[in-house]
Parts: C-alpha cells; sequence; structure tokens
C-alpha cells in the first residue's frame, strides 16, 4: 500500500485512502515509529476503506462515494498538576519557568521557545525523559549558573578557584573546602527563579569564611545578601525538585 505522508503543527494524524494512496497528515513531531502505530491500530478502518472503493469500482453508479477520513488526536501532557507533570517528565523548570517537554524529530536535546523537546529515545517512559531532562540541566547549569557565580563574585571581590555541578542531595549548595574556596552547586539551582540561584550562590560564598551555620555565618550572609530570610523560605516551595 503506497502512503503519502504530509506534516503540520497540528497536535492531530488524519488519515484518508484514496485512489489506491493512503494520505495522511500528521504533526510535525509525531515519529514515524508512532506514525506506523497509528497506521497499524487503524488497519480495520482502512481495510474497510480499500473494500469500499473497491466494491465502487465495479458498480454502475456514476458518483464516487463520499470521502471518509478518520482522525487521530494526539493527547497533550496533562496540565492541571505541574508538580505531577514535572514529577513525569511531561514539564519541567527551567530559569523558574515552567516549560513543556514533547518528543522531538531529532537524536538531540534542545530548546524551542517555552518546549524542550527530547529524542523519540530519550521520551519513552517518564525516568528516561527525566534522566534526559537531568542532563539537560546540567549543561544549562554548567554555563549559566557559572556565569552567575562570576558575576557575583566580581561584585563582592571574591571568587571561587573551582566550581562543580552535582546532585547535592537535601542541600542546594556544598563548601566542604571553604580554605580552598571550591562550590559544589546542585544542578537544579538552574531551575530556580534568578533572585533564589543568588540566595544559593551567596550562601556558598559565606562559606567560604564560616563553615558552619552559627551566628556570624548569618551576619556574613546578612551584609551581603540583606534578602536571605525572605529568600531561604521561598526556597523550600521548590524542594520537590530535589525528589526527581
Amino acid at each position: 500500500m503506497k502512503v503519502e505522508v504530509t506534516r503540520t503543527l497540528k497536535r492531530v494524524v488524519k488519515m484518508r485512502y484514496e485512489d489506491g494512496v493512503l494520505k495522511i497528515c500528521a504533526n510535525y513531531f509525531l515519529s514515524e515509529r508512532r506514525l506506523r502505530q497509528i497506521i497499524q491500530e487503524n488497519s480495520e478502518w482502512i481495510n474497510k476503506q480499500k473494500s469500499m472503493l473497491s466494491a465502487h469500482s465495479q458498480s454502475p453508479a456514476e458518483s464516487l462515494p463520499p470521502k471518509n477520513e478518520a482522525t487521530y488526536q494526539i493527547p497533550k501532557p496533562r496540565r492541571n498538576d505541574v508538580k505531577q507533570d514535572i514529577a513525569e517528565g511531561y514539564a519541567t523548570l527551567i530559569f523558574g519557568e515552567v516549560v513543556q517537554v514533547s518528543m522531538g524529530i531529532t537524536s538531540k536535546t534542545f530548546m524551542d521557545g517555552n518546549v524542550l523537546f527530547l529524542s523519540e529515545k530519550n521520551y519513552e517512559s517518564s525516568q528516561v525523559r527525566l534522566k534526559a531532562i537531568q542532563a539537560y540541566l546540567k549543561k544549562l547549569a554548567l554555563t549559566y549558573v557559572s556565569d552567575e557565580v562570576a558575576d557575583f563574585g566580581s561584585k563582592t571581590s571574591l571568587c571561587p578557584s573551582k566550581i562543580t555541578f552535582k546532585d547535592n542531595g537535601d542541600f542546594w549548595v556544598k563548601c566542604a573546602l571553604a580554605s580552598q574556596r571550591i562550590l559544589c552547586i546542585d544542578f537544579r539551582t538552574v531551575q530556580l527563579p534568578k533572585r533564589l540561584r543568588t540566595y544559593v550562590i551567596a550562601h556558598g560564598f559565606a562559606h567560604f569564611f564560616y563553615p558552619i551555620h552559627d551566628e556570624e555565618f548569618w551576619r556574613y550572609l546578612s551584609d551581603i545578601f540583606p534578602d536571605y530570610q525572605h529568600c531561604a523560605k521561598e526556597l523550600e516551595k521548590y524542594r520537590f525538585l530535589k525528589e526527581l
């Protein structure tokens, strides 16, 4: 059976059997594998269209039968629970904004507008999606949060000797080697709004001088980041990101 496919930005797949050809209009980002699955799922309808046209060709009727069309609506990610969407990899946070996660047609992970596109391979399950999203977040953190650390350091005349981005568990930032000024920032920091990212950086800088959260630590932090108490409370709203 000959198949002709045209692409559209609409989230639908439309099929029409005409003149021995299955004509399909499909969403631009729908993979070839998923398209084949949809054709298979609608094989009964396709065979019925073939039979109808074959019977009509042997009929003396003067007019062709009406053109029938099958429409398959591509499901959208659930939007009534953003946290659940994020937990399942259908959405994520980047710079404090919710970003939809969709399947692309290339092997690369990339942003286009407010959509993060994953390859078909990286989109097939929630566990795989989350892993791919985290890999992308680490790259973003390395680029953008590193620049923000440098910017904050220039304002305070203090710069770390080394910055790493890892999964810090319960902590957003660690400074285990304060004397050497080594910062270890959780890569998820790139998901926070800018004000909270700056707070995480300032918190790490304070540990260069005070390894524990004593009175002197908080006094110094208030000097370099006066709004630290409000930001510390706001940061708790993003604690759920640590559980992914």
